[in-house]
């Protein structure tokens, strides 16, 4: 039994209980019956192991179930129920019908759906990987703040992991500001305080050498952290970037290209990850997210 469906070339469908988890669905609607095209149903609830990405079955036992299925002409008109997250589907219950109906060469199945609302877009060729990666940077923008103080702003990094060094570089900054304010500033104060003062002055530093080939293949988030490198020294009183940070920034940046990126991130695999995506805001243009240019903001120098 092979899918016949044009495009469909997952290797692997979704899992929805982790694409549930990782981007924070909450309340379900429901929406009705209607017809869904195959190609945008993309994964499954609780049952990944049993089919693969075009809904082929994996085993010679639920192949048989299938086939015996098939026997009643009338089970593969009847409808299965979905569950919508933008506009990528995951088989809630009708598991063994579709994979019927994909394989006799349907492109369309009737279907009792439910949705679930999230600013973010998901399509047809949303992957696994750039649904982790975004919440790696959904878990950082909420956990800082920066998800209210610049909430139209992303930012992609070329390893999840560095994450943990951009929050301390906020948090860092935030605690910084509140010892001199004399008060315990909320998150979202010292995020946009980190935004305005620290990231996106250094984007205007860095910025000179952005048609290098090395650091146009960077993120806006991985270009800051090459700044901030070995960086000790506490800001102006006037919260701007020491002569002695921007020098030291400076030569990072210029040392960074002479090694590529392979000198910046290291091992192979934090290399490899440049070329996940995150996954866009549903009412912004494709690339959006993953652009070196998403995010650009100051580095709290220490930067913090």
């Amino acid at each position: 039994m092979r899918a016949t469906f044009r495009g469909c070339d997952r290797p692997d469908l979704l899992a929805f209980d982790e694409v549930s988890r990782r981007l924070g669905l909450r309340t379900r609607l429901p929406v009705g019956r209607r017809e869904v095209a195959t190609v945008d149903i993309i994964g499954s609830v609780g049952r990944v192991a049993d089919f693969d990405g075009c809904f082929r079955p994996r085993t010679r036992k639920l192949r048989k179930a299938i086939a015996d299925r098939a026997a009643d002409p009338t089970v593969i008109d009847l409808p299965i129920s979905l569950l919508q997250v933008d506009h990528a589907y995951f088989v809630e219950d009708g598991h063994k019908r579709l994979s019927m109906a994909i394989a006799a060469g349907r492109k369309a199945v009737d279907a009792d759906i439910h949705r679930f609302e999230t600013e973010l877009h998901l399509a047809s060729g949303t992957t696994l990987a750039s649904i982790r990666a975004t919440g790696r940077e959904r878990r950082f923008r909420r956990i800082t703040g920066l998800a209210v103080a610049v909430p139209r702003r992303r930012f992609a990094l070329s390893d999840p992991d560095d994450y943990m060094e951009l929050e301390e570089s906020v948090k860092a900054h935030t605690l910084d500001l509140s010892h001199a304010e004399g008060r315990l500033l909320e998150p979202e104060e010292g995020a946009r305080h980190w935004y305005e003062t620290v990231f996106e002055p250094v984007m205007k530093i860095i910025e000179p050498c952005g048609g290098d080939r090395l650091l146009a293949s960077m993120t806006d988030a991985d270009r800051f952290l090459l700044f901030r490198r070995g960086i000790d020294v506490s800001m102006g009183h006037d919260w701007s970037i020491p002569d002695r940070a921007i020098e030291v920034g400076t030569k990072n940046v210029q040392a960074g290209r002479g090694r590529g990126l392979r000198g910046r991130l290291g091992s192979p695999a934090r290399i490899s990850s440049r070329g996940i995506p995150l996954l866009p805001d549903e009412d912004d243009p494709p690339g959006t997210a993953s652009d070196a240019t998403v995010a650009t903001d100051q580095a709290d120098v220490r930067p913090s």
